[in-house]
């Protein structure tokens, strides 16, 4: 992206965004960063939580599917519950069963109580990703939503960047269990700061944020069939991704024949999907069709070079390609979010909760049916992993090209 970020901006923020408000996106990327965090736990440490759990690598991949079907199953009547009550007070309250879900993961003496604490969580997960976003936009002019909504999608990218890989690292130095307990009192903090930044703020957009069923206007309407195509591209793409992804360490350790080497790669992968969040912040405000299919093409790509990488040759070589296919494929896909989500509240109108509600199950149906895929693949061969997902990131590639389902700026 040309330019640089004006004075008071947060990264990824543009030229008229104020510093209080982009203070108030990096809250709310902070919430999105603890979530997610939380959410793909297992990745990093699924071999210690296996054996501490005796239990095996396949079946602890199960907690991150099965942590999507239930997200899935409740996030649209969960969110229909939350616009009784204000914003503010729906997110909150998101964040704190966040905190009883990590201490549970903590306290878990068998599979049953970890999957307990997942379920926790995943009761919840919806409510915060239908809402975050539309709350980002609440607080920004209309022309600078796609870049308020990238900026809250880098939490997530930092979750990548930092989340996985930290609390893979913490956890080998202190115990899974114990980073459990870190990761509850960093849900906590954001929980307070949260409650600062969505507090209402006189009588422009910041104020309506707060107001129960926020974002509906009257007399306009969602255009259903396009935000169905939209979202039911985007559960191809996540399932895609999490068919490798949950099984990061185990694809890693066997390309590069050491387990040392996920931490550095989830690095690389979060570091990626950081600068793609940032680099598609703008151009997903002019060019979303555009953007779409640049993301698109890099994710399909990634998925081709790390397949690739099993190939037999020279570690030097295998180390090499699978940086790169890593960096591509995570850029991509951290790219992939704000470019769907932004594209669900244009075709949403004034309803982007309710729209958006949608939206993220039809993503845990995709991290559900990818994480599943991916246990029945493992039991034949890692390799499998990332070849079915270039065959599904081509598909979503070409519907991109095709049917173009992210809609035009108006």
């Amino acid at each position: 992206m040309s330019g640089t970020t004006a004075p008071g901006t947060a990264p990824g923020t543009a030229p008229g965004i104020d510093a209080p408000t982009a203070l108030r996106l990096a809250v709310l990327a902070g919430a999105a960063f603890v979530y997610v965090t939380f959410e793909v736990f297992p990745v990093g440490l699924i071999r210690d939580i296996a054996g501490d759990l005796d239990v095996t690598a396949a079946r602890v991949g199960l907690l991150i599917s099965g942590y999507a079907v239930v997200a899935a199953l409740v996030t649209v009547p969960t969110v229909a519950l939350a616009a009784r009550v204000p914003r503010r007070t729906a997110l909150v309250v998101s964040l704190g069963v966040l905190v009883v879900a990590e201490v549970l993961a903590a306290a878990s003496t068998g599979f049953a109580m970890m999957a307990v604490s997942r379920v926790a969580a995943a009761l919840t997960h919806g409510v915060l990703w239908s809402l975050i976003a539309p709350a980002a936009a609440a607080l920004v002019p209309r022309e600078h939503v796609g870049t308020a909504t990238a900026a809250v999608f880098g939490g997530a990218s930092l979750a990548a960047i930092v989340g996985s890989p930290g609390t893979t690292l913490i956890g080998e130095l202190i115990g899974w269990r114990a980073t459990a307990l870190v990761l509850a009192a960093a849900t906590v903090a954001v929980t307070y700061a949260l409650l600062w930044a969505l507090r209402p703020r006189g009588t422009g957009p910041a104020a309506r944020e707060d107001g129960a069923g926020a974002g509906r206007a009257a007399g306009e309407r969602i255009d259903w069939p396009a935000v169905l195509t939209l979202c039911g591209v985007a559960v191809v793409l996540v399932t895609a991704h999490f068919l490798s992804y949950t099984y990061f360490a185990v694809i890693v350790t066997e390309v590069t024949g050491t387990p040392g080497s996920v931490v550095a790669l989830l690095a690389v992968f979060g570091l990626a999907g950081a600068a793609g969040t940032y680099l598609i912040g703008r151009h997903n405000d002019r060019a979303p069709q555009r953007a779409a299919t640049v993301t698109m093409a890099a994710f399909a790509a990634g998925a081709g070079l790390l397949a690739l990488a099993f190939v037999p040759a020279p570690r030097v070589v295998q180390y090499t390609v699978a940086g790169i296919a890593v960096a591509v494929w995570g850029g991509a896909f951290a790219a992939a979010g704000p470019v769907f989500q932004t594209a669900v509240m244009r075709l949403a109108a004034g309803d982007a909760d309710r729209a958006s509600s949608v939206y993220v199950t039809g993503f845990q149906v995709g991290i559900a049916g990818g994480s599943a895929l991916g246990a029945a693949l493992l039991g034949r061969s890692a390799i499998w992993l990332p070849v079915a997902s270039v065959v599904l990131g081509v598909v979503v590639l070409a519907v991109v090209l095709v049917r173009r389902p992210v809609p035009a700026l108006s």
